[in-house]
């Protein structure tokens, strides 16, 4: 009994250390911003949101309408570093002759 409970102790922080290690390479996120034509509504904002969010990685989709006018602003965070304006267009397969992605630039890396 006396060798069962620090076997027990160590076993418990090699598990409750494993985690965090793995934790560490899957915390990264970036963060693409660009402009989007032809969303005109709350239906075309999530016609685009739910075709980006098909893309390996990505967490999150915004669009945002400016109150000056001009394109919305797309916001997309994703774990992956290399997503493209080009893989955001073919995301959107046949809507992308109704919407048409202006640019997509990586902007910071959290």
């Amino acid at each position: 009994m006396k060798r069962l409970i620090p076997s027990l102790l160590s076993l418990c922080a090699l598990l409750v250390a494993q985690p965090s290690a793995h934790a560490d390479t899957k915390s990264s996120t970036y963060r693409y911003e660009g402009e989007i034509a032809g969303v005109m509504c709350n239906a075309c904002s999530t016609t685009v949101k739910h075709a980006l969010m098909k893309l390996p990685g990505v967490k999150q989709v915004k669009i945002t309408f400016r109150q000056s006018g001009g394109n919305p602003q797309l916001t997309v965070l994703t774990s992956t570093p290399s997503l493209t304006r080009a893989a955001a267009v073919q995301a959107l397969g046949s809507a992308a002759s109704h919407f048409d992605i202006r640019a997509l630039d990586l902007v910071t890396n959290r």
